[in-house]
């Protein structure tokens, strides 16, 4: 027997259900007292009753000891260290780094050091060796310099993949959140309809009692038979919906549910504003754009001639001796070039207008992903206004319920209603409570939804 299953077994018993386990202790001592008093002597009462306490001390001392607890950050971090697409993300935005790190490289002069030997026929027909060692040192730059243009283009592209890892940070982060509330409301729920149904079940034993007196008739028990088949349905669905919830969880997350209790944490629901400010998809799209703008510029300095600035220093020796440096002389040149094709133009014309029109659509594609999010913010916050007024209509709604259960105990207590009235006034303030936490949920879960849009911090 494990932590889950006894919880479960006190929490499927009515009359333990709410106690705490000290009073479970006494209940159950209670019990075994009666018990020992009928099947065993009375000498033997208080052994079996001393072996009992130590028993249950024991169990309640482990489950304790060992019981452990789910919290959303842990889950978060986990969801976030097993994601397949985070490492993806990871791997790409390092290669974009590396990729960056590249283009500066490129500014780099060549260097070689040559060195060779080689066996020749000289004139006299005998063979000899020649040895030569030497040292280059080269660099050209031209006006449309390639490796400027990649430089740019590569800080670019790695602030874009930068931005998409954290975006999809944020879209496991949120996922992680959204089930979690989920899971948290659908306990409540199943507590809740496991007392309704209680409750329906206290109600339809004394209406079976009054048919029985016949106080009523064969269509109120009938009703009330009804009833208790609602309620009875509803935990059930209400049961099945937290397993879903969970396994949907932990199938994302790839581990094992180890059946441990959810932890709600407190929650900050804001009740300011929210302004509008451009998300990373936006950033990404304004990322891109100016991507684009640089190689359209590199196109059009394509038209001008190109004009190659280049320097070469060499240092050689054909001495047979490599390590007499005396006999090393270097040298260098300076050239400048310029070149203009004719019959080339036509087609860097083609490949501008291309990239001209890309362009454009690229500017009218951000233009228009920007009404869109000016519009899906809008629906966001009247959403929030919304569910801000249920939430509080439902909380009055709840406090009045909660107000109208404490009358109907003290009217209960002076004999005015009866227990049937009692309990059908601790349905209605149990649904109250379905209703109000509903609300408050999904308040919780549509301000993150909205963060998550403005790639605030979840």
């Amino acid at each position: 027997m494990n932590a889950y299953d006894s919880i479960s077994d006190i929490k499927n018993n009515p009359e333990l259900r709410g106690l705490s386990p000290i009073f479970i202790v006494i209940n159950r001592l209670q019990e075994w007292h009666t018990n020992c008093i009928s099947l065993i002597e009375l000498e033997f009462f208080k052994e079996v009753i001393m072996k009992k306490m130590f028993f249950i001390i024991s169990v309640f001392i482990i489950l304790t000891l060992t019981a452990q607890e789910y919290t959303l950050d842990q889950l978060i971090e986990i969801g976030l260290e097993k994601s397949y697409d985070i490492q993806q993300e990871n791997a790409a935005y390092k290669n974009y780094k590396s990729s960056l790190r590249s283009s500066w490289l490129g500014l780099l002069p060549t260097a070689s050091i040559t060195a060779s030997t080689i066996n020749s026929e000289s004139s006299d027909m005998e063979r000899v060796w020649e040895n030569s060692a030497g040292f280059t040192l080269s660099k050209n730059l031209s006006l449309n310099e390639s490796s400027y243009y990649n430089i740019w283009t590569s800080i670019l592209s790695a602030r874009n993949s930068g931005l998409s890892l954290e975006g999809m940070r944020k879209e496991i982060a949120f996922y992680v959140f959204s089930q979690y509330l989920h899971i948290l409301e659908a306990q409540k729920n199943l507590e809740i309809q496991f007392d309704n149904l209680e409750l329906q079940q206290r109600i339809y034993d004394q209406v079976q009692v009054q048919y029985t007196s016949g106080e009523k008739a064969l269509l109120d028990l009938k009703q009330s038979e009804i009833s208790l088949i609602d309620y009875e349905i509803a935990v059930n669905e209400a049961e099945n919906s937290l397993i879903q919830q969970r396994q949907d969880l932990f199938t994302y997350l790839n581990i094992s549910d180890e059946r441990y209790d959810f932890i709600e944490p407190e929650f900050d629901i804001s009740e300011e504003e929210f302004d509008y400010q451009e998300n990373y998809t936006l950033l990404q799209k304004r990322n891109s754009i100016k991507s684009s703008k640089i190689s359209l510029f590199q196109q059009k300095v394509d038209f001008l001639p190109s004009l190659t600035f280049g320097f070469t220093y060499n240092n050689t020796s054909t001495s047979d001796e490599i390590d007499d440096f005396s006999a090393y002389d270097d040298y260098y040149t300076i050239s400048l070039t310029a070149s203009f094709d004719i019959f080339d133009l036509l087609e860097k014309r083609e490949s501008y207008v291309r990239s001209r029109r890309k362009l454009e659509i690229e500017e009218l594609d951000l233009e228009n992903r920007e009404q869109e999010l000016r519009s899906e913010l809008s629906n966001l916050i009247n959403d929030m206004k919304t569910l801000r007024r249920s939430r509080d209509l439902y909380l009055n709604k709840l406090n009045l319920a909660e107000e109208t259960l404490s009358m109907a105990q003290e009217q209960f207590r002076l004999g005015i209603i009866s227990l049937l009235d009692l309990d059908r006034t601790k349905i209605e303030y149990q649904n109250a409570q379905l209703s109000y936490n509903n609300r408050y949920y999904e308040l919780i879960r549509k301000q993150e939804e909205i963060n998550k849009t403005l790639s605030r911090p979840i």
